[in-house]
C-alpha cells in the first residue's frame, strides 16, 4: 500500500510499504480521510531526524476485523482514538480515567503505519463507530477533544471574560464551545498575516480581534482590565502574556509543546499569588470525549467543515502539504482523503 512519511525540516515522500497480519484484539481500518495536526507540522519542522510515518486525526471503514474485537464488524463507519485510558489502572478505578496515560495507544504502534496511509491497524478499543458525518468532518473529532479538553479545563462559566490565544484549529474550536457556554465576551488573539484564521474568529463569535503583531497583550484595552480565562493553544513563550492579562481569581489553561530552552517560561509569581490566579496544563491524553463530540458536531454547535482550507488525494500529499505550509494567509487545516 501507499504511506506518506516525513523528515525535518519539511520534507515529504510516498513509500510502498507492506503492513504486518493483525494480531487479536486489532482491526485493520481503510483510511477515508486524514487531518494534518499541529504536532505533525512539528516533526517535521525539526523533531523528526529520520523518515517515519504520521497522521494520527483519521476517519475510515473497518475493512477486517481480528479475534478478540467484539462490537466491531466489517464495513463500520469509525474515528479513531489516538489513546484510551487503562480500566484496571489505579487512578482509572479511583475514578479518574484522565489520569490513565498508559493505556491503549495507536501513537506507539511503532511496526505500523499511520493515517497518512491508506490503511492502518489500530486497537480495536480506539475505535469509535459514529453516522450521520462525512469522513472530512470526523477526521477532526480527534483534535475536538483536544479543543474540549482545554475548554473543561479552563472552567469556562456563565459571563467570563475570555481570550482564546491563538485562533488555530484548536483554538477555532475552542473558541465555539466558550460562546455555548456562556462567556460574556471573547477576545481572540492571532497575527495579523493569518487572514483566515481571523475571519474564522469573528465568524464563530469572537467580539475582538487583537492582532499579536501588532499590540502586546499586556497594552490591549480589555474591558474590564483584563479577562476571567485564557485559553492558549499557542507557543508556551506565550504563557507569561496571559498571566499578565488576568483578572482577580482568573485563570490560564494552555496546551502546546516545545523543546529545549523554547519549553521554559517565566512569570511573574507574585502576580500569580497575589491575584490568587491558576495556571491549569490541558493535555489529552488519554483521548477522552469523542462520543459527546459526535453529538456536538451532529447538532450543529461547533463547525469543523469552514476549518478545512486544503484537501488533497493521498497520492498528491507532498505537493498538498507543500501548498498549505506555504500558505499562511489562508490556511487553517489540511485534510488527506482517501475515495
Amino acid at each position: 500500500m501507499k504511506a506518506v512519511y516525513l523528515r525535518a525540516p519539511y520534507q515529504f515522500e510516498i513509500r510502498d510499504v507492506d503492513l504486518r497480519e493483525l494480531r487479536d484484539g486489532e482491526v485493520l481500518v481503510k483510511i477515508k480521510a486524514c487531518g494534518y495536526c499541529g504536532h505533525d507540522n512539528i516533526l517535521a519542522k525539526y523533531a523528526a531526524k529520520e523518515w517515519e510515518p504520521f497522521g494520527h486525526e483519521f476517519s475510515g471503514i473497518v475493512a477486517k476485523a481480528g479475534k478478540g474485537t467484539a462490537g466491531l464488524a466489517e464495513g463500520d463507519t469509525v474515528v479513531v482514538e489516538t489513546s484510551t485510558f487503562d480500566p484496571l489502572a489505579d487512578c482509572s478505578r479511583d475514578g479518574r480515567v484522565d489520569f490513565s496515560v498508559n493505556g491503549p495507544s495507536f501513537m506507539e504502534l511503532k511496526d505500523n503505519s499511520m493515517g497518512f496511509a491508506e490503511y492502518a491497524i489500530v486497537p480495536h478499543e480506539l475505535c469509535v463507530k459514529y453516522d450521520g458525518l462525512s469522513f472530512e468532518e470526523a477526521s477532526v473529532i480527534e483534535p475536538l477533544g483536544v479543543a474540549l479538553d482545554l475548554v473543561k479545563t479552563a472552567d469556562i462559566r456563565l459571563n467570563d471574560d475570555v481570550l482564546v490565544l491563538g485562533a488555530g484549529p484548536i483554538g477555532l474550536m475552542a473558541l465555539q464551545m466558550a460562546k455555548s457556554s456562556g462567556a460574556r465576551k471573547i477576545y481572540a488573539a492571532e497575527f495579523s498575516a493569518n487572514k483566515k484564521r481571523c475571519e474564522l474568529a469573528k465568524q464563530f463569535g469572537a467580539d475582538e480581534l487583537i492582532y499579536t503583531d501588532r499590540v502586546k497583550l499586556e497594552d490591549y484595552g480589555f474591558e474590564k482590565g483584563g479577562v476571567d480565562k485564557v485559553m492558549v493553544s499557542a507557543p508556551p513563550s506565550t504563557i507569561t502574556s496571559a498571566v499578565n492579562v488576568c483578572r482577580t481569581g482568573g485563570v490560564v489553561a494552555f496546551l502546546g509543546i516545545s523543546y529545549g530552552p523554547d519549553a521554559v517560561v517565566s512569570f511573574d509569581s507574585n502576580k500569580v499569588h497575589l491575584d490568587k490566579l491558576q495556571i491549569r496544563g490541558s493535555n489529552a491524553i488519554p483521548a477522552l470525549y469523542f462520543p459527546m463530540c459526535i453529538d456536538m458536531l451532529k447538532a450543529g454547535l461547533v463547525d469543523t467543515k469552514s476549518l478545512i482550507t486544503h484537501t488533497f488525494p493521498l497520492l498528491e500529499s507532498v505537493e498538498g502539504l507543500e501548498r498549505y505550509l506555504k500558505d499562511a494567509e489562508n490556511a487553517v487545516k489540511a485534510v488527506m482523503i482517501n475515495d
